[in-house]
């Protein structure tokens, strides 16, 4: 009897677990960023205090209004990446407009409403971004230290003359000699006012001699989110057991330990006015509880599990357009709010909109424009074409075609897809 028991609660259990999914919040709070908080399967808004948090800051291309190629930390799991296999975590992407940069202030916002209404460890909550992302991580780490186990800024630089907040928080600074956006001195200096702080123990400087601003496969590392976990808030101390850019652990569509291949999406969840309130009415329990508690406050039902991540096989490899000039605004006013039509919410809390395996529709694509392939300056991909083709019929540079669209050697296109050619 005790065995039927066990079994009766172990398939109720599974039946009730919640899947994967990415809430999107968009244009509800005037005062903060939209946003998607990616959940893993078996996250517990109340209960799941020992969860880390991962904080992707995007670059330009990616900002509100621009139609850039989508990359980045939920763009991976959505990919088919298992970039959190066997260490599951939070990721929170807000979105930001390129005319603005990121504003620290509004950042916080968004930080603090989840540190509210979602239950995390706050001493493992981690920042990253590229380009005018990578300005957005280390303006905000320097401003808010004390909050931040970690962190690592890609191709950008720090507004701040003396940046001493980050000489308290493990950084990892990686740039590319050969940076054409943004000048990898901008890195450079970060680096040389870190110095007249004290000591630079818990720096470490990636001065790369190539790569230029495509170093978004970074975000699909899965060792550079390991490297990340490594580190404690309570326990300031850079982590040298793992070395995610000469030794990367990457998780190609060949490599099955990364791989989960075609078909496997996490739940799009789009958040109403209605479900806002009731996330907004919920606290989490404190860490280290054993209590359960009514999970009544959660905000929508879950579908039958997609508990995997992405049935698009393509990987783009983009990299953002902010010059340095665009980044050093990253900490002056903070982004508004757009409201494009597509960013329309769906009327109750079960509609879920399952991902689609578009590239250039992933998580937050509903405020982000695509490709206008009418454009003369777009050329839409044939049967048998490569890049070097269309470099050649379009009169363009192979490296120039490359560059203007953000791909690296390895980018593998397909019939429909949409290429700048100008």
């Amino acid at each position: 009897m005790r065995r039927f028991l066990t079994i009766i609660l172990f398939v109720s259990i599974t039946l009730t677990a919640k899947s994967q999914q990415i809430e999107y919040f968009n244009d509800l709070m005037s005062d903060m960023y939209n946003f998607a908080i990616y959940e893993p399967a078996g996250y517990d808004p109340i209960n799941s205090t020992d969860m880390p948090v991962v904080m992707f800051l995007h670059g330009r291309s990616m900002s509100i209004g621009l139609g850039g190629y989508r990359y980045g930390s939920i763009t991976s799991i959505q990919e088919g990446y298992e970039i959190l296999k066997g260490q599951p975590a939070l990721i929170l992407e807000p979105n930001a407009n390129g005319n603005e940069g990121w504003g620290s202030v509004k950042l916080h916002k968004v930080y603090e409403f989840l540190k509210a209404h979602y239950a995390f460890d706050h001493d493992k909550f981690y920042v990253i971004g590229m380009s005018m992302g990578g300005w957005g991580t280390l303006n905000y780490v320097n401003k808010y230290p004390d909050e931040v186990a970690a962190c690592v800024g890609i191709c950008g630089g720090c507004d701040a003359k003396t940046p001493c907040g980050l000489n308290k928080v493990p950084t990892w600074i990686i740039h590319a000699a050969d940076d054409a956006t943004t000048d990898v001195a901008c890195s450079d200096r970060v680096v040389e006012a870190m110095k007249t702080c004290g000591s630079t123990n818990l720096l470490k400087y990636s001065r790369l001699t190539s790569g230029g601003h495509s170093l978004i496969s970074y975000f699909r590392y899965y060792n550079l989110y390991t490297w990340l976990l490594k580190h404690n808030r309570t326990n300031r101390r850079f982590d040298t057991s793992i070395d995610f850019v000469n030794k990367p652990e990457y998780p190609s569509v060949n490599d099955d330990r990364y791989w989960l291949g075609a078909g496997h999406t996490a739940d799009e969840i789009y958040i109403n006015q209605a479900e806002l309130a009731k996330i907004q009415a919920r606290t989490p329990k404190p860490k280290g509880s054993n209590t359960m508690a009514s999970n009544s406050g959660t905000t929508t039902s879950n579908s039958t599990s997609n508990s995997g991540n992405s049935s698009s096989t393509s990987k783009p490899t983009t990299s953002n357009a902010s010059s340095s000039s665009n980044n050093t605004s990253s900490s002056s006013k903070p982004a508004t709010t757009n409201k494009p039509a597509t960013t329309s919410k769906p009327a109750n809390a079960a509609t879920i909109k399952p991902s689609t395996t578009t590239s250039t529709a992933k998580p937050g694509s509903a405020t982000i424009k695509p490709v206008d392939s009418s454009s003369k300056d777009v050329y839409i991909v044939k049967q048998g074409d490569t890049m070097k083709k269309i470099a050649r019929k379009h009169k363009i540079k192979y490296k120039k075609l490359l560059q203007i669209n953000h791909f690296t050697k390895d980018r593998k296109i397909k019939p429909g897809d949409k290429i700048k050619v100008k």
